[in-house]
């Protein structure tokens, strides 16, 4: 496992121009996850919960999901998008590369998403601090705390491949809870196309849920795409839309619909 793998800080393709810039300003830097149910991020957490299924986290404690999921979950909404327009076919493959495979084509790179980067900065000084005191049990016990306060902890019995109760004992779940927004940033091999940008667009409007258990009504989410990670979630709404080139004016009846047919 690399430092990449674990901070989401340091998932940057060498090359990259700064702050995941193409040189021109239509074209999206970031793309925004705000949460609106829990959800389950499943994987290895620093601070060593007890819970069952545990969260994702980065050395400092907070949540992220790593972008080899959200490349997984954009690469599926693509799919939807290429059978409403299979003129994006071209473009989709572009973004994301051949089916299943991740070579050097693809011209999108997506870092993993995280909290802002003023959050970060926070912990991450105060937990610079609590290591210059020279405990470590101190700043193990701030990383957990870290977690607690983006986390919660549900509890249910565990179920079987049919859907019944597999025994009588709880079961213990991690989930990161509604409302956090989470940040990735996006990187560019080479400036992209109108279409190229137009399919991400919508790949990311069809983007609805991350995480297990969506059968449950986890990991519910609204994906946007933004030029700034700070933009407000109606103005990265209203940029996403023009980027995929639909409108939900008055006219259409309030329905998503393309600008060109």
């Amino acid at each position: 496992m690399t430092a990449a793998d674990t901070d989401p800080a340091a998932a940057s393709p060498s090359g990259a121009a700064p702050g995941g810039r193409t040189g021109e300003r239509d074209a999206p830097a970031f793309l925004l996850l705000d949460l609106a149910s829990p959800a389950v991020f499943a994987g290895t957490s620093a601070a060593g919960t007890a819970a069952d299924s545990d969260v994702v986290t980065d050395a400092h404690g907070l949540p992220y999901l790593p972008r080899q999921r959200i490349a997984a979950r954009l690469r599926d909404a693509a799919v939807s998008a290429v059978r409403a327009d299979p003129a994006l076919l071209p473009a989709a493959r572009s973004l994301f590369g051949a089916s299943r495979k991740h070579g050097p084509g693809r011209i999108l790179r997506i870092g993993h998403a995280a909290p802002s980067e003023p959050v970060r900065a926070a912990v991450a000084w105060a937990l610079e601090q609590r290591a210059g005191e020279g405990s470590g049990d101190a700043a193990s016990t701030l990383v957990r705390a870290v977690t607690d306060a983006f986390t919660s902890v549900e509890s249910g019995v565990a179920i079987d491949g049919a859907g019944a109760s597999a025994d009588a004992r709880l079961r213990t779940v991690r989930v990161v809870d509604a409302g956090l927004r989470l940040t990735a940033p996006l990187r560019w091999t080479r400036t992209p196309g109108p279409e190229e940008v137009r399919c991400l667009a919508r790949a990311a409007l069809a983007f609805t849920q991350a995480g297990l258990k969506a059968g449950r009504g986890r990991g519910r989410l609204d994906a946007r795409l933004a030029e700034t990670s700070d933009a407000e979630a109606d103005a990265a709404h209203a940029r996403t839309l023009a980027w995929a080139d639909v409108d939900t004016g008055i006219e259409s009846g309030g329905s998503v619909r393309e600008r060109r047919m």
